[in-house]
């Protein structure tokens, strides 16, 4: 493991000994340290990026996923398990089933 570990930017650079974040400043004396330590040649841990966080529902979407299954019970359909829900929440609009059109209007 090297001293330093590159991040996502350019603007930075994380030293490994105590976590510390050293922004692209030639006035910053850890950053003046930073580039010695490059000149002698060494080479810094490359960017590795944070693991995926599965995504938490909210209790609003808990509600509305309690709330869908209901009427699901209501109409004789199989409940959506809380991953379908999510699938289904998450997709655009012009995936999901369409209100029909409301009647035209009659003229007089």
């Amino acid at each position: 493991m090297a001293d330093y570990q590159l991040t996502a930017t350019e603007s930075s650079v994380i030293r490994t000994e105590d976590g510390a974040c050293i922004p692209n400043d030639p006035a910053n004396r850890d950053y003046a340290e930073y580039q010695k330590w490059l000149a002698v040649p060494n080479t810094p841990d490359p960017y590795v990026p944070p693991p995926e966080v599965e995504p938490v529902p909210t209790n609003e979407q808990l509600v509305l996923y309690d709330h869908e299954n209901r009427l699901r019970l209501q109409e004789d359909v199989p409940p959506l398990t809380l991953d379908g829900f999510m699938t289904k929440m998450n997709q655009p609009a012009a995936q999901t089933a369409k209100a029909p059109p409301p009647p035209a209007k009659k003229r007089r």
